[in-house]
């Protein structure tokens, strides 16, 4: 039977919530992208390049709890609370580093900031809470879309503010804008469905993780000092994987895990989740190697020497693509799969890392680089929620969505320190020409391999994806197909 169209009062009605959804969801792209573009001049003001990079990893670490924790907590005590309780936080993180006087503060601000990374699976939930199934991948599209490109537009904006106003408007920035979706949220946004918890509740389970993780990237961090063979770097690592085993051993064996590890057994979940680690280790390193490659001085041998203003330019037309990828990729989702669409954008990703290798010497390919990059990297981005909402169960969307933003959380992470190693192996400098060490040309070029061989791997799990139809059903395979048209008659 054919479903009856929309009225015009249901569409206005589900663009309100969507656009509530982005408004609240961007907080967290923004936070990222304006850190990024203010990295290069709090390292000069600070003068400690390690601490400085914590900025970036602090918040990741947190965002990987948060992701986790929130999400399932969401998924049982009603999205939208969590959805404002975590906006909460990002603010208090806001006006912590806005008052910060020194970098540890400035670090504990990040690190509160970081609850906010539970926004993107709380808000997918919602998305598939609210609208008709039939406009939940384009929504999730949405989405992505304008996560990526706020992400984008954050970059240009810290920068501009860095340059003119001092980077701590960047925290000011983000109270305001962080307060106006806590408001949205709470007027506008329909009360969400609430779950009976089941036993007790695993928080245990959600938070177990993050010493271990925190271990193995302090590890990583002491290697360009001590070298990988060093004794404390290794029991660091080796300390920090038996912890990470002990929190897969609890949840695999919890009746009610925070955070269900058996669902990595799934196939599509499972590639879902190697996709979205290869991104974050591979991929996500675009807007720190791209900017700090635009902003070094031209006599090193590669960069090109620009202010944080216009390196930051680089990535708006990359932003423009995310806009255009990430709805593309819910459109090809709802008519084809989107194992299609993690295919397409992780070629166009792969494709866009070599080109930055091959050729780099000039702003005009930066930017044509970066949007190729973009472009494959939201439409892949866009793919992943898709995926995971094709097999996951309603009750447990934010939660799955929540483990698929902690494996990115963390790739990402733990790819920023290993970039920032790879960039560290060789240097240059001359007191002559300016104070500071730069990457070396060969540093640069190590790095483009490294991220490189992570997107050649991105494409080799999108291949290995599982055939399914836009609803989600695997495909039939030619045999069961012809065995069906001579039960039914039809050829």
């Amino acid at each position: 039977m054919k479903q009856d169209s929309p009225t015009p009062a249901e569409n206005r009605r589900w663009l309100l919530i969507l656009a509530v959804l982005v408004f609240a969801e961007v907080n967290s792209s923004f936070e990222v992208g304006m850190m990024y573009g203010a990295l290069a001049t709090l390292m000069r003001e600070f003068g400690d390049p390690v601490g400085v990079g914590w900025l970036i990893t602090a918040f990741l670490l947190v965002g990987a709890v948060s992701a986790g924790l929130s999400s399932r907590l969401g998924d049982l005590y009603g999205r939208r609370r969590l959805l404002i309780l975590t906006l909460a936080f990002a603010l208090a993180g806001s006006l912590i580093g806005a008052f910060a006087t020194s970098l540890p503060w400035l670090i504990a601000g990040r690190a509160v900031q970081g609850m906010s990374a539970a926004l993107l699976p709380l808000t997918i939930g919602l998305v598939r809470e609210h609208l008709p199934k039939a406009r939940v991948p384009v929504g999730i599209g949405w989405v992505a879309a304008m996560a990526s490109f706020t992400a984008g537009a954050g970059i240009l904006l810290g920068g501009w503010l860095v340059d003119h106003a001092g980077w701590r408007w960047i925290f000011w920035f983000s109270v305001g804008q962080t307060a106006l979706s806590i408001l949205a949220v709470a007027t506008l946004l329909p009360p969400s469905v609430r779950q009976a918890a089941v036993g007790r509740l695993d928080l245990l389970g959600g938070v177990l993780f993050a010493p271990g993780v925190a271990l193995l990237l302090w590890a990583v961090t002491r290697m360009k000092g001590s070298g990988p063979a060093d004794p404390v770097t290794l029991g660091l690592i080796a300390t920090g994987l038996l912890a990470i085993g002990a929190w897969v051993r609890h949840e695999w064996r919890h009746p009610q895990p925070m955070i269900d590890v058996r669902r990595f057994a799934e196939r599509q979940i499972g590639l879902a989740m190697g996709l979205m680690a290869l991104f974050g280790l591979g991929t996500a390193q675009l807007m720190l190697v791209l900017l700090l490659l635009a902003q070094q001085p031209a006599w090193t041998g590669i960069g090109l020497g620009l202010t944080a203003t216009l390196a930051a330019t680089i990535k708006v037309p990359a932003s423009l693509a995310g806009l255009f990828g990430a709805p593309w990729s819910g459109h090809v989702a709802a008519r084809h799969g989107a194992r299609r669409a993690a295919l397409v954008g992780s070629v166009v990703i792969c494709a866009g890392w070599v080109g930055v290798l091959l050729h780099h010497d000039a702003v005009w390919l930066l930017v044509a680089e970066a949007f190729l990059i973009t472009l494959g990297g939201s439409i892949l981005y866009a793919a992943i929620p898709n995926l995971i909402v094709e097999v996951a169960p309603t009750d447990r969307t934010s939660e799955i969505n929540g483990m698929s933003h902690v494996v990115r959380t963390v790739g990402t992470a733990i790819g920023t320190q290993l970039a920032t190693l790879l960039l560290a192996s060789s240097t240059v400098s001359d007191a002559a020409r300016g104070p500071g060490t730069h990457p070396s040309p060969a540093a640069y070029a190590l790095t483009f391999a490294f991220v490189i061989a992570c997107a050649g791997a991105g494409v080799l799990l999108a291949i290995a994806l599982p055939r399914r139809s836009s609803a989600g059903a695997p495909l039939p395979v030619p045999s069961q197909v012809a065995s069906r048209s001579q039960s039914t008659g039809n050829y």
